[in-house]
């Protein structure tokens, strides 16, 4: 009775050849996280300290440095060229997607976000 819910950028688009000898469509969706901020660890007495001054570096580190993203792999979608065909809007490179999975309905939807 579950449901995932996760957005995605569609990283690729690529037309393959299956081993059988099918052209497939190959859609590969990537998320993007933001970097997470510096760590520090302190020791001995130097934590009273430390909790004072860890704001203003991460609020210098922030203005210096802009937001890294990183993007991680999370769905490869091979669609056969038929089903490629039946999609009246085919998703684009770069386009975000919000793919939900839901148990309860066994299935899988990938819808297009408008931009």
């Amino acid at each position: 009775m579950g449901e995932l819910s996760f957005k995605a950028i569609i990283a690729s688009k690529t037309l393959i050849t299956s081993p059988l000898g099918e052209h497939l469509v190959k859609l590969e969706l990537m998320e993007e996280r933001e970097m997470p901020g510096p760590i520090v660890a302190a020791q001995n007495s130097s934590t009273e300290l430390m909790r004072e001054i860890m704001p203003i570096v991460n609020q210098v580190m922030r203005s210096l440095v802009p937001k890294a993203k990183i993007t991680m792999p999370r769905l490869t979608l091979f669609l056969t060229e038929d089903e490629w065909d039946s999609i009246v809007r085919k998703p684009d490179i770069g386009e975000e997607v919000d793919v939900k999975i839901k148990e309860d309905e066994s299935g899988i939807t990938i819808k297009i976000l408008k931009p």
